[in-house]
């Protein structure tokens, strides 16, 4: 019998970069979904379908690739490899995650049969597509209903794929809806019964040619003794609670985008479109890690109380979508 895990992607309203220095950090989970299938067989081996290939692996090595994956992070920790030494393909992390689903809920037998994915998640665009793809696995394979460890297990698993990154992925795939990350502790945040309301918009402005880590080693050497992580957390914090109540951020979003600015992760072309946004009376920031080289910045938050960024001249490659939250975080779905 086919059956469906869906979770949810995400964005970050506020904190990225600042949250490294222990200021707090917003992320909702939107309304873009990763769904993965599961029809069982009696083959003893697992596929995995996605972007018109098919990877295959035995029953027998799922164990052996786990080891192997394990042993690779270890040395990545010890400084002996590059993150991007971890992975050969990105199937890798898919069956990693369901032999981690078998093993951390304590079942014998390894799931046969075929996997396939259907997401509307953009890839490389910052929306948290790994954590969805790893959450929907653990929640297909695991019988883990205790919030706060699958979150856990989500990290554990995406550790592979962005190494010591911030557990606040796998937080709002996981739970849905507006979560804060503060010192390590999540804690989720209720938003009035009409959400976030309208206007408000995610444009992605392609895939940076500077990796997370780039730009947060840049930071680092400019900006990490530097007052400005306070002036980010009361910022974050005074969006939260306009959120919270439901009144209009503008003024708070601009101030953060001149704060982005500042430590230098917003591209020319990213100021330039922000201050087309404000001209029109909203408001837009980079949404994410950035860059600090090249055109693309990756994913920017708008808030557009007028029209659509599609009535703006925007370049060929970039697009974007309405911004609604997911209140759900990852399901089974029933079929």
């Amino acid at each position: 019998m086919r059956r469906t895990a869906c979770a949810p992607g995400k964005v970050i309203l506020s904190g990225e970069h600042a949250v490294v220095y222990g200021a707090p950090a917003l992320a909702l989970a939107v309304d873009r979904h990763m769904c993965v299938h599961y029809e069982p067989d009696r083959l003893p081996r697992l596929s995995w379908h996605a972007q018109e290939r098919t990877h295959e692996l035995g029953l027998d090595k799922l164990a052996t690739l786990s080891r192997r994956l394990d042993s690779l992070f270890d040395r990545y920790v010890h400084g002996e490899l590059s993150i991007t030494d971890i992975l050969k393909k990105p199937a890798e992390l898919a069956f990693y995650a369901v032999d981690m689903a078998r093993v951390l809920s304590g079942l014998e037998e390894r799931p046969r049969g075929r996997i396939s994915i259907d997401s509307d998640i953009p890839i490389g665009a910052g929306m948290g597509s790994s954590a969805a793809l790893i959450a929907a696995l653990l929640k297909l394979f695991g019988h883990c209903d205790d919030l706060d460890e699958l979150i856990r297990q989500v990290r554990h698993c995406e550790r592979l794929q962005h190494g010591r990154g911030s557990v606040i992925d796998a937080a709002a795939v996981c739970s849905g809806g507006l979560v804060r990350l503060r010192d390590g502790i999540i804690t989720r945040l209720a938003l009035p019964e009409q959400g976030l309301g309208s206007g408000w918009y995610w444009v992605f402005t392609g895939t940076p040619t500077t990796s997370t880590g780039a730009c947060v080693d840049r930071v680092r050497k400019g900006f990490e003794h530097s007052e400005i992580w306070s002036e980010f957390a009361d910022l974050t914090l005074q969006i939260e609670a306009r959120l919270l109540s439901g009144r209009d951020p503008v003024e708070l979003i601009r101030a953060n985008h001149r704060l982005l600015t500042r430590i230098g992760v917003v591209p020319a072309a990213l100021i330039r479109f922000a201050e087309q946004i404000e001209q029109l009376g909203g408001a837009a920031k980079v949404c994410g890690a950035g860059a600090v080289s090249g055109d693309a910045g990756g994913l920017m938050l708008v808030w557009l109380p007028q029209g659509t960024p599609g009535q703006l001249a925007l370049p060929s490659e970039w697009h974007w979508g309405k911004l609604k939250e997911d209140l759900q975080g990852v399901r089974l779905l029933e079929q």
